[in-house]
């Protein structure tokens, strides 16, 4: 899949680099390989964080994809403008978030609302603000699984915090966020022992929680890498349901199609386009204007993208508007030549662009805004 001729233009004319071209019938494979692997459109809630676009909210909504997950409240209200029927804010709201949350449940009354706590104080601040705005919404513990980076370990902290929602009056205890974004092991044998011995401690406490008369309804699980270990689980769990939350597979990714091919049918969707800027002849390099501005750089320096079509490509040094490159057929390239790079991630490159390019047939169609990379402040 990885040739050239799959994603380059007839015409690069008119549009300035660098830019992400995007391709919807490559996404609509992706969102129907999605469902194969989720088994059912009921088990399957994407993160909207990778595309943060309307027009792909709306091609999943034509699939019946109506559950989402989002990270920021401007890609919550994104989705309820588009009539997601459920959205989980899966981030810690906290100060005055906690209002502007329940500000968009008030906004929003036909869609049914979620976000996730880890804290005793901030789930009796969420319980106070929706009682005195007289609303609800659902509310999920976030698990720590091992990540450590938010939540809290599957035990009797967790036990109390879950009690109070399913005490409150205006908070549905909906179940647990279980995000295992420390997975990313390409062997899936691994992938798949690690998800079976994180879910021993959470798994019990799901069956304590039902001894006691507190129904836990759902567990939404993992993220890309895995994925397709959760969507396989045969839980057994009377009551309780699993929802899979991948989002980098919607578009793909370098290095998500490199390490996750179990993943079958999940192609690359997006590139980015970029132009020959300055060169050495001689040196055996050039300059392209795809700095770190343009593309993500959470990556290491010097595996932040692969080149189609320079399968011997070294990325020597990136600035913010600036990469430099070598290759054996460097000066082969002319100023102003175009290259097309698969981002190593997708997600974070996304918002680096206010505007994406949709392409059809190798040609320009159309130009989409990534409406959601902005954050909400007032």
């Amino acid at each position: 899949m990885l040739e050239l001729s799959n994603y380059a233009l007839v015409d690069t004319s008119k549009l300035i680099t660098p830019c992400v071209l995007v391709y919807p019938d490559l996404i609509r494979q992706n969102l129907e390989a999605s469902l194969q692997i989720a088994g059912d459109v009921s088990r399957l809630r994407p993160h909207v964080k990778t595309h943060k676009t309307p027009q792909i909210v709306r091609m999943q909504l034509e699939l019946g994809i109506t559950k989402h997950k989002c990270a920021t409240l401007c890609e919550a209200k994104m989705l309820a403008e588009q009539s997601v029927g459920e959205i989980l804010v899966a981030y810690p709201q906290v100060g005055p978030a906690i209002a502007k949350f329940c500000s968009l449940v008030s906004e929003f009354p036909a869609v049914k609302f979620a976000t996730i706590v880890d804290d005793m104080g901030c789930a009796k601040q969420l319980g106070e603000c929706l009682a005195s705005n007289d609303l609800q919404a659902d509310v999920y513990v976030d698990i720590d699984n091992g990540m450590h980076r938010t939540g809290i370990p599957a035990g009797e902290g967790a036990k109390a915090i879950f009690e109070l929602l399913c005490d409150h009056p205006r908070m549905h205890a909906a179940g647990l966020h279980v995000y295992d974004g420390q997975n990313h092991q390409p062997s899936l044998t691994e992938r798949q022992e690690s998800v079976s011995e994180l879910l021993k401690p959470i798994l019990e406490m799901v069956e304590q929680l039902k001894a006691s008369g507190r129904d836990v309804p759902k567990l939404i699980c993992g993220g890309t890498p895995t994925f397709g270990v959760f969507a396989g689980l045969d839980l057994q769990l009377e009551g309780t349901e699993i929802e899979c939350s991948p989002g980098t597979c919607v578009l793909s990714d370098f290095n998500y199609g490199r390490d996750y091919p179990d993943l079958t049918g999940i192609q690359h969707a997006a590139v980015v386009m970029t132009r020959v800027i300055s060169k050495q002849l001689g040196s055996g390099q050039f300059t392209c204007d795809l700095g770190n501005k343009a593309i993500a750089a959470d990556p290491p320096a010097g595996s932040r993208c692969h080149f189609l079509g320079l399968p011997n490509a070294v990325e020597v040094k990136q600035n913010e508007e600036h990469l430099i490159v070598r290759c054996d057929n460097a000066d082969e390239f002319q100023v102003g030549d175009v290259l097309y790079a698969i981002p190593a991630h997708i997600c974070p490159t996304m918002a680096l662009h206010q505007y994406v390019h949709v392409i059809r047939e190798g040609k320009h169609q159309d130009t989409w805004e990534v409406s959601a990379r902005d954050r909400i402040y007032q």
